[in-house]
C-alpha cells in the first residue's frame, strides 16, 4: 500500500504509512485493521510501537484504522508499504499489469486524466517493446467498488418505485371508495353551507394522517427487518455493515409519507369537489358509484406493475437457480478448500516445492480423504492470476510481445482428479512429472481448440514466457474447460504448469472427502504439524465458496421476490376492495335480479368475470412492459432470457389464481343477497 498523507487524521490510533516507510530497505512498519486490533490484540491502546512478525520479518505497528475503514478488499487485516525499487529492471523480470490507486489533483477531471495517461502509454509503447499493445484504464474508485452492484441496485430501486406506486394506487382507490360511501354526509354538509375547499381540506387531512401513520409503521418495520436483511447481504458489499435507520432516512420517509398522502388524497378530494350537492343527493339513493372507471383504471395499473415485479423476481430467482446448478467443468461437491501462504524469507523455491508435496501427502493420509492437491488459485471464483505469451514449435516466429497469450495455472499432481476435471487426451501430471523441471504442460480444451486445432495436441511443443529460461516442452494432456473468474464466465485458453516445474509460495489446497467439514480441523492441524507458523486461511467447502460468490444475486432475488409478493398482495386487496364496494353499491340491483329469477351461478360468474377482465387488461400491459424493460438488464440474467416463456406463464397462472380468489369472495356475497332486504334499502 502506498502512503497517503491525507489519510493520517482518520486513524484510530497512531499514524498511517509515510513516504519514508515506502523507501526500499526501510524498516518494516504495519497499520492494523480495527478487526485485527480488536480480535488479536484485545483493543489494547498501547499496541502502537509493538513489534510483530510479518512473514518472518519484524515489523513495527504504527497505526490502527477505525472500524469503518475499508480499502478495496474487505478481508485485509493489515497494510504495509510497498517499498518498490524504482531502479530495478521490472520490464525484464515482471508482468505488465498492476493496480494503482491515485487521487486526482484539485480541478482535474477524470476525462483529462484519461487523456494524459493514454498519451503516456503511447509514448512508453513507442519506446519499449515491453509496453506494446498495452494501455492504462482509469476507473473512478467508487465505480470500481460499486460497479458490479450498480445494475442490481438500480433494479432494486426501480422495484421499490413500482411497489410504492402499487401502494399509492391501492390507497387512492380505497380513499375514493371511502369518499363515495360518505356522499350523503358530504351532500348534507354542502347543503348546510360547507364550502368545497373545507371538504377537500378535510379529506386531505385524513389522507395525510393515514399516510404519516403508515410511514411511522413502515419505519418501525424497516428497523426491525434491517438486521435480517443484512444477514443475507454479501460481506463484500461496500459499507454494508454501516447501514442503519439514521436521520436522513427518517427525513426521507417522512417527506415521502407526506407527499404520498397529498398525492393519493388529492384525486378523491378533487372528484368530490367537482360534484354539486344536488348531484350528491340524487346519487345517494341510487346505485351509481363515484368514478368507477377511475378506480378500475387504478386496479389495472396495480395489476400491470405487479406483473412487472413478479416477472422480474421470477427471472432473478431462475438466474440464481441456474448459477447454483451450473456445472462449470468440475465437481465441487465434497471438496474442502483452504489457502496457504509461505513466507518467502524462509521458503526458497526448493523448500516451497518440498513443503507442498508434504502438505498434500499429509492431507491424503487423513481418514475419510479420497484425494488432495493444490493449485495457485481457487478454480471458478478465485482471483485471476494472469497469463503470458507462448509460441508453438513449427509455427512462424514472432517477437515475444506479439505472440498469442494464454492463462497460466500452477497445480500439483492429482489436481484434476481431486476437482473432477476430466482428462480428455493424454494424462495429467504425475509425481514423476512433478520432479522434472522439463516434463511438459497440460492444456485445457479451449487452448487446444483455439491454438492446436490443426494438429494432434499431444504432438505440440510449447515455450511459455514465464521464467528466465523457457525451453520448448511437450503437451502431456488435454483437460476439460473450467469457468474462469466467476460462475458466469466461460473458460479461457489455459496452460497448466506442474508445481515442481514452477513452484509458488501461495497456493490453494483442495481435499476431497466424504465429510469435508468434519475434517477441517484435522486438515489445518496436519498443516501446522509441518510448520506451526503457517498462515492457513479461508477454510471452507467449495460449495460455500460458490455460494459466497452468489450472495449478491441471492440478495437481489430475495428482495425482488419480497417486493413482488407484496405487490401481488396489494393488487389483490385492491381488486377485492373494488369488487366488494361494487357489490355493496349494486345490492338493490342484485336483489331485483335474484327476485326475477336470475341464476346464482350466473351472478357469481358475472362478478368474477368483471374482476378477471380488469386483471387481463393489467396483465397484458404488465407483460408488454416487462418485455421492454428486461431487455435493458439482460446482463443480470444467467441461464434464462428476458423473454422466458415459462416464467411469464407461471406469473400469469399465479396472478389469475390469486385474482380469482379475490373476486370469488365478493361474488359469493352478491349471491347471498336477500331480495326483500335489498328492496327495502334506499
Amino acid at each position: 500500500m502506498r502512503p497517503d498523507r491525507l489519510s493520517a487524521p482518520f486513524t484510530l490510533l497512531g499514524r498511517t504509512l509515510s513516504e519514508d516507510d515506502d523507501r526500499p530497505k526501510a524498516p518494516r512498519v504495519v497499520v492494523l485493521s480495527h478487526q485485527l486490533w480488536q480480535g488479536r490484540f484485545g483493543r489494547d491502546p498501547s499496541v502502537i510501537g509493538r513489534v510483530v512478525q510479518l512473514d518472518d520479518t519484524s515489523a513495527e505497528i504504527v497505526g490502527v484504522m477505525p472500524a469503518s475503514f475499508r480499502f478495496i478488499d474487505p478481508d485485509n487485516d493489515l497494510w504495509a508499504a510497498f517499498q518498490l525499487d524504482r531502479n530495478a529492471p521490472w520490464r525484464e523480470t515482471s508482468g505488465r499489469f498492476m493496480n494503482v490507486v491515485a487521487r486526482l489533483k484539485k480541478g482535474t477531471t477524470i476525462t483529462a486524466a484519461r487523456a494524459e495517461m493514454k498519451g503516456m502509454a503511447q509514448r512508453l509503447a513507442a519506446t519499449y517493446a515491453f509496453n506494446r499493445n498495452t494501455t492504462v484504464a482509469l476507473v473512478p474508485l467508487r465505480e470500481d467498488l460499486t460497479g458490479h452492484v450498480h445494475t442490481s441496485l438500480l433494479v432494486l430501486s426501480v422495484a421499490v418505485g413500482l411497489l410504492l406506486s402499487i401502494a399509492c394506487f391501492n390507497v387512492a382507490n380505497l380513499l375514493m371508495a371511502r369518499a363515495a360511501s360518505r356522499r350523503r354526509e358530504i351532500a348534507i354538509r354542502t347543503a348546510l353551507g360547507a364550502g368545497r375547499l373545507a371538504i377537500v381540506r378535510q379529506l386531505l387531512v385524513e389522507s395525510l394522517l393515514l399516510a404519516v401513520a403508515g410511514g411511522a409503521l413502515g419505519i418501525a418495520l424497516a428497523r426491525w427487518s434491517l438486521d435480517a436483511l443484512l444477514a443475507f447481504a454479501p460481506a463484500d458489499l461496500l459499507r454494508v455493515s454501516e447501514l442503519s435507520v439514521d436521520r436522513r432516512l427518517l427525513l426521507y420517509a417522512v417527506c415521502r409519507s407526506v407527499l404520498t398522502g397529498v398525492v393519493v388524497g388529492l384525486v378523491p378530494a378533487v372528484l368530490v369537489a367537482r360534484r354539486s350537492s344536488a348531484e350528491w343527493m340524487r346519487a345517494s339513493g341510487t346505485t351509481v358509484t363515484q368514478s368507477p372507471r377511475v378506480r378500475q383504471a387504478l386496479v389495472v395499473c396495480q395489476v400491470a406493475l405487479t406483473v412487472v415485479l413478479l416477472c422480474g423476481a421470477g427471472l432473478l430467482v431462475r438466474t440464481v437457480i441456474a448459477l447454483t446448478r451450473a456445472h462449470n467443468g468440475l465437481d465441487r461437491h465434497n471438496v474442502l478448500t483452504m489457502e496457504m501462504q509461505l513466507p518467502e524469507t524462509r521458503y526458497t523455491p526448493e523448500r516451497a516445492r518440498a513443503l507442498y508435496r508434504e502438505a498434500v501427502a499429509a492431507l491424503q493420509a487423513l481418514p475419510g480423504v479420497e484425494s488432495a492437491a493444490a493449485g495457485n488459485s481457487l478454480a471458478v471464483v478465485g482471483s485471476l492470476r494472469g497469463g503470458s505469451w507462448f509460441h508453438r514449435r513449427g509455427t512462424p516466429e514472432l517477437p515475444v510481445y506479439e505472440r498469442p497469450g494464454a492463462m497460466i495455472r500452477v497445480v500439483t499432481p492429482g489436481y484434476f482428479r481431486t476437482l473432477g476435471i476430466p482428462v480428455l487426451r493424454g494424462h495429467e501430471f504425475t509425481p514423476v512429472d512433478d520432479v522434472s523441471a522439463t516434463s511438459g504442460f497440460v492444456v485445457n480444451e479451449a487452448f487446444a481448440k483455439t491454438f492446436l486445432s490443426d494438429i494432434d495436441p499431444l504432438t505440440a511443443w510449447l515455450t511459455v514466457w514465464m521464467q528466465s529460461e523457457n525451453p520448448y516442452l511437450p503437451v502431456l494432456g488435454v483437460v476439460g474447460d473450467v469457468s474462469e473468474g466467476s460462475v458466469r464466465d466461460k473458460a479461457q485458453p489455459t496452460v497448466f504448469y506442474s508445481h515442481g516445474q514452477m513452484p509458488e509460495t501461495g497456493m490453494t489446497l483442495f481435499v476431497r472427502a466424504t465429510q469435508p467439514i468434519a475434517i477441517a480441523t484435522s486438515a489445518v492441524g496436519a498443516l501446522h504439524h509441518l510448520d506451526r507458523n503457517l498462515a492457513v486461511t479461508k477454510v471452507r467447502t467449495f460449495d460455500d465458496a460458490i455460494a459466497e460468490s452468489l450472495a449478491r444475486e441471492r440478495l437481489s432475488a430475495l428482495v425482488s421476490s419480497a417486493f413482488a409478493l407484496s405487490g401481488l398482495l396489494l393488487a389483490s386487496l385492491g381488486l377485492y376492495g373494488l369488487l366488494a364496494f361494487l357489490v355493496v353499491e349494486r345490492t338493490k340491483e342484485f336483489g331485483i335480479r335474484i327476485a326475477l329469477g336470475a341464476q346464482v351461478g350466473r351472478l357469481i360468474r358475472s362478478v368474477i368475470g368483471g374482476g378477471l377482465r380488469l386483471v387481463a387488461i393489467g396483465a397484458a400491459m404488465g407483460v408488454g412492459g416487462s418485455l421492454l424493460l428486461f431487455r435493458l438488464v439482460g446482463t443480470l440474467l444467467f441461464g434464462v432470457t428476458p423473454y422466458d416463456l415459462s416464467t411469464y406463464t407461471t406469473v400469469l397462472a399465479l396472478l389469475c389464481t390469486i385474482a380469482g380468489l379475490a373476486s370469488y369472495v365478493p361474488a359469493r356475497r352478491a349471491a347471498r343477497v336477500e331480495p326483500l332486504v335489498a328492496l327495502r334499502q334506499e
